[in-house]
């Protein structure tokens, strides 16, 4: 009795309610066939829509234009009920029934638009070509591929097509059927809709090469040069250059600017077909989508961004480097100065130079002299120290003493920043001689800010320098201050 009892309580907890599952099931499909009546209302509006829209296909006065335009006008409406005859009976998805049917939406919107804008488009970019403002000006590439496409708007040689693949739109060009005497084909030279629609909206603006040498000029940095020259056993010269064409790095420098320049090819292009013009044998610069000879500019067609791109050949790329070259070398001051001076008359070996006399006072007149004259072309006609600064300073006498016989490679210059162990203020500019003996040091804080000032801490620098220096060749000859001048030298921090 028991296990009757237990089995009975089984089946009571597993009764299952049909009419309800059956009800449930009933209103799903109900709402399956609604959904799927109101997808269907829907493609048959949008259906109607696109009828209407091929319908309205824009014409004109041009009576060949109206025919071509016409004739594709029909292929669409027949693709469209084809469409929709394929959805209905099964034979095409519903989501490739969307994606052909925006296809053939898309493309038809872009032969539309094509075909109303192309005069418009033709007048535009005409006016640009022949614009005197650099600004709104283009170049010869630009008119080039509008004459490219101009052939598919030759509409008694051209026939807008539609791909049954995908329901793409094109245009093609029609050629002789051999197969077929007086019977003309869609040849192998076919075009986007979209293709065709870019190359109207996109402008190929001229580039102003004038305009980019003159930024590229001003932007560069000043260059001084000063150096010494014999002319004799008794005059030398001070061979000051100005200019930054006279630094060693000017051509990277000019190559450097011109990458960027250049990081968009049809600035070069530019350069080619309307400042070079033609080649060094008299070859016109063309491109290869003019159908011109000449020193042709190779245009690809890139599918990744559906337009042309120049391949330019490596003649074709230093024609037009050294053209800007010219340009900008025009534009950059290039100055020579000389300054003539007497070397100091030597000592006889027999005769014993005395402090602050003689031969060997005027020998060390004439050296300091021959600084003085460099250290106002260092900085650009300034002075050699700056007030504030000690980097430049260091700099700048570093310049200074590596600029003659008498200083180079005798004297080092530190600051905290390179020599962090022997200098302990920041703002402290220290010299010694290579044995690493003080020969002098100055705190920039308390340099003038006038000119006339600074040039008085140029004169004690150069002073105390030759004055150690000629106490080192000949001891005795002036005041031993026990390394350090006197003047208005600070003690180092």
């Amino acid at each position: 009795m028991a296990s009757y009892y237990k089995f009975a309580e089984r089946q009571a907890d597993s009764f299952v309610n049909w009419a309800e599952i059956g009800k449930g099931i009933t209103d799903m499909i109900q709402t399956e066939v609604a959904i799927r009546e109101q997808k269907k209302a829907a493609i048959d509006q949008a259906t109607r829509e696109n009828l209407k829209k091929i319908a309205e296909a824009p014409v004109g006065s041009h009576e060949g234009l109206n025919t071509w335009t016409l004739n594709y006008a029909d292929s669409a409406r027949e693709a469209i009920l084809l469409q929709d005859r394929l959805l209905k009976s099964g034979g095409l998805k519903l989501k490739d029934y969307t994606v052909m049917r925006q296809n053939l939406n898309d493309g038809t919107d872009e032969l539309f638009s094509v075909i109303k804008n192309f005069q418009n488009t033709y007048k535009e970019k005409r006016d640009r070509l022949i614009s005197s403002d650099p600004k709104n000006r283009s170049q010869q590439i630009e008119m080039d591929l509008l004459a490219y496409t101009e052939q598919f708007g030759d509409f008694s040689k051209s026939m807008a097509i539609i791909d049954p693949r995908n329901f793409t739109v094109n245009v093609g060009l029609m050629e002789p059927d051999p197969d077929n005497q007086g019977v003309m084909k869609v040849g192998k030279q076919i075009a986007t809709t979209s293709f065709l629609k870019k190359i109207q909206d996109t402008k190929v603006d001229y580039f102003d090469a004038d305009a980019a040498a003159d930024s590229i000029s001003k932007s560069m940095g000043k260059y001084v040069r000063a150096t010494i020259a014999e002319m004799s056993s008794l005059q030398g010269k001070v061979v000051t250059k100005e200019g930054i064409k006279n630094s060693p790095e000017y051509n990277n420098i000019i190559e450097t600017a011109l990458k960027g320049v250049f990081s968009n090819p049809f600035n070069m292009t530019s350069i080619l077909t309307e400042n070079l013009v033609q080649d060094e044998q008299g070859r016109p610069y063309v491109s290869s989508v003019s159908g011109k000879e000449g020193n042709v500019i190779q245009l690809k067609f890139n599918p990744a961004t559906n337009y042309y791109e120049p391949e330019l050949t490596k003649e074709q790329k230093d024609a037009v480097v050294n053209y800007m070259k010219e340009l900008i070398d025009f534009r950059i001051d290039d100055i020579e100065k000389e300054d003539p001076f007497n070397y100091p008359t030597k000592p006889k070996a027999e005769a014993t130079p005395t402090n602050g006399g003689g031969d060997f006072e005027a020998k060390k007149q004439g050296v300091k002299s021959q600084l003085m004259n460099i250290a106002g072309t260092i900085q650009q006609g300034s002075t050699v120290f700056q007030s504030g600064n000690p980097t430049a300073t260091q700099r700048n006498l570093q310049k200074l003493f590596s600029s003659s016989p008498a200083t180079a490679a005798k004297y080092k210059v530190k600051t905290m920043a390179t020599d962090p162990d022997d200098v302990q203020d920041k703002f402290s500019v220290v010299i010694t001689d290579n044995n690493d003996n003080l020969v002098v040091s100055y705190d920039v804080n308390q340099i003038p800010a006038s000119v006339q000032g600074r040039r008085g801490f140029d004169a004690d620098v150069i002073d105390k320098v030759i004055n150690t220096e000629f106490e080192r060749l000949i001891p005795g000859s002036f005041l031993n201050t026990g390394g350090q001048q006197s003047g208005t030298s600070l003690p180092s921090r």
